[in-house]
């Protein structure tokens, strides 16, 4: 029996139409086994990663979040023998825990770990899913009035006959078949708005299986409510509202530097004294806020630990999205047993100078 000895992996990442690619891969790497090991692994997670970017100005139809990767993998054997495995993925900035082990799946329909969900009252819910994986179906309730339905389908390509030799009287037959999806990368996440006033979204898998979310909404009148949009465990945009308090600060810094301010003549030596020996410069000005989310389930324990762990986080403020970053560095877990009022408080910091250095 042959026994490996080398693979090499051509890589290529890219937008559009799944296996749409052409010309040179992103990355060719060649690795040889090591010895005692019978399989070779490529990590590839983060050369991905630094092709995945990640765009949001506060239209989420228009974000971008994801990409196709393809691979090519050659194995050869030590009787110069050689196999080709191919494979296409949708990548996107997702991630798992140590306990979810290797290579977790984050293609579940609902794309959040929440199922209780926090709303301003007037706002359309939204919730994010993957819809080309399970999804079936999305019924929204108000009480027990249904008020809509969302039925996902697949997108097929048109197939071609593989041979002309096949029998008439089945309705089996050979097609070649490179992709049955023709969905582009960015349209297989998606974001459903949920009607106004819907408390209940129940989702349905093409296996019958239903998942329920409830929704409470609050009506702020003493706060203004603060909406923050982040990239979550699934790699795509999940909102929190902030209902409760905001405070603000700045950090301002300075340097300085002493001058002479003797202004001498042919008749007189003297200074201004209002001219200042103490001169600034490099003036430096970093906002910041503190945002509290009011009461919420135990679900938000997770839902605040994946927006203080994500590395894209925007506030919304004046019809436009600001970037910010959390910079608490621990979260307390609250549990309803003992905390009969769970909220929580976070501090971020604009992720720009106020002062503008853009030129």
């Amino acid at each position: 029996m042959a026994t490996l000895t080398s693979a090499t992996l051509k890589l290529w990442i890219y937008d559009g139409l799944i296996n749409s690619y052409s010309g040179d891969p992103e990355y060719t790497i060649t690795k040889s086994i090591i010895p005692g090991e019978e399989t070779i692994l490529f990590e590839i997670s983060e050369l991905i990663k630094d092709y995945v970017e990640i765009s949001f100005s506060g239209n989420y139809d228009k974000a971008s979040l994801s990409k196709w990767a393809s691979w090519e993998i050659t194995n050869t054997f030590d009787d110069s023998s050689s196999t080709i495995n191919k494979g296409t993925r949708l990548v996107n900035h997702g991630y798992g825990y140590f306990e979810d082990e290797i290579n977790p799946q984050l293609t579940t329909p609902l794309q959040q770990s929440n199922t209780c969900i926090y709303w301003k009252k007037g706002e359309k819910v939204r919730v994010p899913l993957y819809k080309e994986n399970e999804l079936y179906s999305v019924e929204f309730f108000e009480g027990t009035v249904s008020t809509g339905t969302l039925t996902f389908g697949k997108t097929i390509t048109e197939l071609t006959a593989d041979t002309t030799d096949y029998r008439a009287d089945t309705t089996l037959i050979k097609a070649d078949a490179t992709s049955l999806m023709s969905s582009t990368a960015n349209g297989i996440t998606s974001g459903i708005n949920a009607p106004i006033n819907s408390d209940t979204v129940i989702i349905t898998t093409e296996d019958n299986r239903t998942i329920t979310l409830s929704v409470t909404y609050i009506d702020e009148c003493k706060n203004t409510p603060y909406k923050v949009t982040f990239l979550n465990k699934f790699g795509v945009l999940q909102d929190i509202w902030f209902f409760g308090r905001r405070k603000e600060s700045a950090n301002v810094t300075r340097e300085q530097y002493k001058i002479n301010t003797i202004q001498s003549t042919a008749t007189s030596k003297f200074y201004p004294t209002y001219s200042p020996t103490d001169k600034t410069h490099n003036v430096e000005s970093e906002k910041s806020l503190v945002l509290n989310t009011g009461f919420l389930c135990s679900d938000y324990n997770e839902v605040i630990q994946q927006m203080m762990q994500s590395e894209y986080v925007w506030i919304h403020e004046d019809n436009k999205v600001y970037p910010v970053t959390p910079t608490d560095n621990t979260i307390d877990y609250k549990d309803d047993r003992y905390d009969k009022l769970l909220n929580f408080t976070v501090r971020f910091d604009y992720a720009f100078s106020e002062l503008n250095s853009v030129r």
